[in-house]
């Protein structure tokens, strides 16, 4: 029996019953988001409405993480969210406290433990930031990021750094040559989609048939690039096409063929965690 069946049998409401519950709760409640057969993906800690912003977010920006962009999914299949409110404090300390236990016992998609779309293990700093804490949040693009949606594109870069060598430049160490197919009957292979990848989570481009991917980005305030070898490569193998010729500064379309080879090389696990695919509902 999985960890948030019994805990959550019966609680789960549609949003007016959520609503109406909050009337009757402390200031500081923690809630569960959860799919239509009652699976939670996110746990949060929250003040007045806080737990409904996540659906009009979804609904009003662009913004691609994994929560957001399972809330799409769900939209787009008429699927409605259903609410939790679990429990509610006279103290923030308190519940963030609960968020953190519920995080950990139902476990986060990013850590292969569990269904949570969270991409931390909750209870970190105050309501109300400090400017400084929003400067630091806003200047770490590369290391240990305390705001969400970074932290998921840092552990991105990592994995892919670590595990395939992306091949992608500081601009300050190559010269971007000119990106065209050199080559005939070229196969895909995991560093061209990785190369795609990364700049699609730097980009913040979701990756679907005909998107287009920047052969620029920016990481931690660095200028970088797909290098000239793979880029080519890229464009031999079929994966994309140039959609704009600009050397130095092309932009790539990313062909059916090209997508379904990077989700088979790097998993739909890792993308989706990643916010640049959208999740394949069960």
């Amino acid at each position: 029996m999985t960890a948030w069946f019994e805990l959550l049998d019966g609680l789960v409401e549609n949003v007016a019953a959520a609503r109406e519950r909050l009337l009757r709760s402390a200031p500081h409640y923690v809630y569960v988001l959860c799919r239509a057969d009652g699976t939670p993906f996110y746990v949060g800690k929250g003040v007045r409405h806080r737990c409904f912003h996540h659906e009009a977010e979804a609904r009003n920006t662009d913004r691609l993480t994994h929560k957001l962009n399972l809330l799409r999914a769900m939209h787009r299949r008429g699927e409605a969210v259903g609410y939790c409110i679990d429990s509610s404090y006279p103290t923030e300390q308190e519940a963030h406290a609960r968020e953190r236990h519920l995080i950990a016992l139902f476990g986060r998609h990013d850590q292969r433990r569990g269904p949570l779309t969270n991409q931390t293990d909750g209870g970190e700093g105050a309501s109300n930031p400090s400017e400084e804490s929003r400067e630091r949040r806003r200047q770490s693009l590369w290391g240990e990021a305390e705001d969400e949606e970074r932290r998921a594109a840092n552990l991105w870069f990592r994995t892919l750094c670590e595990v395939k060598s992306v091949p992608v430049k500081p601009l300050s160490r190559f010269k971007p040559e000119r990106l065209h197919a050199n080559r005939t009957d070229f196969a895909m292979s995991p560093r061209q989609a990785a190369a795609l990848a990364a700049s699609a989570v730097a980009n913040h481009v979701l990756l679907q048939p005909g998107a287009v991917v920047p052969r620029l980005m920016s990481v931690d305030g660095i200028a970088m690039a797909i290098e000239n070898g793979v880029g080519r490569d890229i464009l031999s193998s079929g994966m994309a096409t140039v959609a704009d010729p600009t050397v130095g500064a092309e932009t790539l379309a990313l062909t059916e063929a090209g997508l379904g080879f990077i989700v088979s090389a790097l998993g739909n696990d890792v993308l989706e965690d990643a916010g640049v695919l959208l999740p394949e509902l069960g």
